[in-house]
């Protein structure tokens, strides 16, 4: 087939556009941090939502901690990737998982399996020693972390025992598919990923998160009275209601409910319940919930399906071209190559198109507010709680506009409280 460019004109295009995208990041981080710097701004911000100025000393100094991370983790991780892809760090590893499966007398699936068994294994050790900083030394620092060295490691360990067997099984499956089902291909793998999203979501409130977690189910109590008059107000059907011990790894709060057809579970983390009065916390749920019933989720379920779709389409139209895996030291046209190069660009193009999913998800959470205030009759109690949790996390309330419409699916907290007062 012609090329349209040459194989060192299509990585220099990747990386120009890469380093485009890194100065793009580090530009707004640096809008971000000046914007809520502004003394002006934070004292609004005070005045607005009673934060104290020793809440606010400990907010700004979390979040500069924090900037300061992402701007070194930043600073390493890109000439790491771009010296590994312009060294052909890809071949190297497609040229080890070859003669590994040559050792073991397997063909193209356990090649494809063992190059991104390697890939994996390297992205662990690189991204290792970030994590652990930003868990035992930032959130350490600041009162979040609860974590202990050995639930740590034991975390790791299970989510590499889980990506080997589920993300073996995936992998399996569309590589045959991809090896076997001809030019339509991508609709078999569209179907196979969708139905594989489907069955994890299913599996994942009983099978994959108590790995992890412990949950227990909430006693007779206020809270659960509370949290069932809401459920059966809202005609939402729960398998039960459960706190998760969140403590062990954060003081951070949160609630979520999880599961499809007949496993949806609603999961409350202990900091969540500690912190807030049964009150306020069925006024988090009746948010989520309404998240539910305004089939915000359904909505999302059927996006990802539909990008999916899009997704292994363009994947097929560059499947055939030689320079699509040259350009990037790979020895030809292979499966696994097209998956892991084709995430590369997706990466790129996947920055760009955040705004907009963040635009439908903030329209989204403006939504569920004032579905749960209508519920719950009043704004109080669901304002109070944001509050809170904003006070125990030490979030920044401040954030400038693009950078928030770039990284924050959620709107700020002023622009929400100003929402419901207004209703």
């Amino acid at each position: 087939m012609q090329t349209l460019v040459s194989t060192s004109q299509l990585l220099t295009l990747f990386l120009v556009l890469r380093l485009i995208q890194h100065a793009i990041e580090r530009a707004l981080a640096h809008t971000n941090r000046a914007y809520y710097s502004s003394t002006a701004r934070q004292q609004n911000a005070q005045k607005a939502l009673a934060i104290s100025d020793e809440d606010m000393r400990r907010t700004l100094a979390y979040t500069e901690d924090k900037y300061r991370f992402s701007t070194f983790s930043a600073a390493v991780m890109l000439p790491l990737t771009i010296l590994f892809l312009v060294f052909g760090g890809l071949g190297v590893v497609e040229r080890l998982a070859m003669e590994f499966a040559r050792s073991l007398g397997g063909g193209s699936i356990v090649t494809g399996l063992s190059f991104f068994a390697i890939l994996g294994l390297l992205s662990t050790l690189v991204g290792l020693p970030f994590e652990y900083f930003r868990t035992f030394v930032i959130e350490e620092k600041h009162g979040f972390n609860r974590q202990t060295q050995r639930g740590f490691w034991m975390d790791r360990i299970k989510g590499l025992a889980v990506a080997v067997v589920l993300g073996g099984l995936l992998l399996s499956v569309l590589l045959w598919i991809m090896g076997a089902a001809g030019d339509y291909w991508w609709v078999w793998a569209w179907f196979a990923v969708s139905s594989f999203s489907i069955l994890t979501a299913w599996l994942y409130p009983t099978v994959l998160a108590p790995l992890f977690n412990k949950f227990t189910k909430v006693e007779e109590s206020d809270l659960s009275r509370a949290i069932a008059a809401l459920a059966q107000k809202v005609g939402f059907k729960t398998s039960g209601v459960f706190v998760m011990d969140a403590s062990k790894r954060s003081s951070h709060g949160n609630a979520y409910f999880t599961g499809i057809f007949g496993e949806k579970r609603i999961v409350l983390f202990d900091t969540l319940v500690q912190a807030l009065t049964p009150k306020e916390v069925a006024a988090v749920l009746a948010h989520e919930l309404g998240h539910f019933k305004l089939r915000h989720v359904r909505w999302a379920l059927f996006r990802g399906v539909a990008m999916t779709g899009g997704i292994f389409w363009i994947l097929s139209l560059a499947l055939p071209r030689t320079e699509f895996y040259t350009a990037f030291g790979l020895a030809a046209v292979s499966d696994y190559g097209a998956l892991v190069v084709f995430s590369l660009w997706f990466g790129m193009i996947d920055f760009f198109l955040a705004p907009f999913g963040n635009w439908i998800s903030r329209r989204n959470e403006f939504a569920a507010d004032a579905f749960a205030i209508q519920q719950i009759g009043g704004a109080q109690e669901l304002a109070q709680a944001l509050l809170k949790l904003r006070e125990k996390s030490h979030a920044m309330p401040l954030s400038h506009p693009i950078y928030s419409s770039v990284y924050h699916s959620h709107p700020p907290l002023l622009e929400r409280l100003e929402a419901m007062r207004a209703r």
